[in-house]
């Protein structure tokens, strides 16, 4: 070969030029959601109503389904990433149509209901993790309009927490 040089500097040339920069280490930020399998169908919902009080942080969110408005929410004394085992009074599922509540839900006492943390930043208030929620009905408008359980299975989540202050007056 009488120019090795030139050849490999096109070489090089040629391999630089076809690579575009690419934005690979740019990634979008998700925006926050609710996923689940609710009673073993895909179900998805808004965490807007998610805040954090003190050490007490409340993940709730509304998804509208055939003119009704769901509501679930859980909350929990955060004390780091981890597992929580939820009390009957710590989460909660109802269904409202035009702002009446049309089928009330209360934690099923026979199974756990738990969220487990996996991560959150301080800084951002941006909390995620997973939940198991099971629920019994407990009143419905019309009867028979709505199931007599409702599970969540395969939760996960990814809110942006509010931040709530509690003013005391004496």
């Amino acid at each position: 070969m009488k120019y090795p040089w030139f050849m490999l500097a096109i070489a090089v040339a040629l391999l630089f030029s076809a690579c575009k920069k690419k934005d690979c280490c740019n990634f979008p930020v998700a925006p926050d959601f609710i996923l689940a399998k609710k009673n073993n169908t895909l179900w998805e919902a808004d965490p807007t109503g998610s805040n954090i009080l003190g050490d007490t942080i409340t993940v709730s969110a509304k998804s509208s389904i055939s003119g009704e408005e769901e509501e679930v929410g859980f909350k929990f004394v955060f004390d780091g990433v981890g597992y929580y085992t939820l009390k009957a009074n710590e989460n909660y599922y109802q269904i409202k149509k035009s702002g009446t509540l049309t089928g009330k839900y209360v934690p099923d006492p026979t199974h756990l209901s738990s969220i487990t943390i996996i991560s959150y930043n301080q800084t951002s208030k941006i909390l995620q993790g997973f939940f198991e929620l099971r629920f019994l009905k407990v009143s419905d408008n019309p009867p028979g309009s709505h199931p007599d359980k409702v599970s969540f299975g395969e939760g996960k989540f990814k809110a942006t927490l509010s931040i709530n202050f509690c003013i005391t007056v004496t």
